[in-house]
């Protein structure tokens, strides 16, 4: 089975990774479930170890969803994952429903402290 994952420019991607921030990306379940364990095969062999408190999933759907805001965890061979409303990888915000509302106001919103800091010093 190949896997879907996303389309960047010509190549089809299923995993990012950056120093030790990694995203699975899968279409559905079945795919998540068989990236992990593939991750977690090698990391295995390589000596290192899945940190199963810091991982979540998430899932990115179409809006107005039934299976929005369900909560639950995905169950892994001897591994539990909280589900996640939104999270932060490499500084941006990103969530369930692909918006970026809430990463645009975080960075508007440290702009502002930053303006109002430096202008005490002007």
């Amino acid at each position: 089975m190949a896997l879907s994952g996303i389309k960047i420019g010509k190549e089809q991607v299923n995993i990012l990774a950056y120093a030790d921030g990694i995203v699975l990306i899968g279409k559905n379940e079945t795919e998540k479930r068989q990236l992990f364990v593939e991750m977690e095969n090698i990391a295995r062999k390589l000596g290192l170890q899945i940190n199963h408190e810091k991982t979540k999933y998430m899932v990115v759907e179409r809006k107005n969803s039934l299976k929005k805001n369900e909560i639950g965890h995905m169950k892994i061979k001897n591994y539990k994952f909280e589900r996640v409303e939104n999270f932060k990888y490499l500084g941006v915000i990103l969530n369930e429903d692909n918006n970026h509302q809430t990463d645009l106001q975080e960075r508007i919103k440290n702009a502002n402290k930053t303006y109002f800091m430096l202008q005490k010093n002007f």
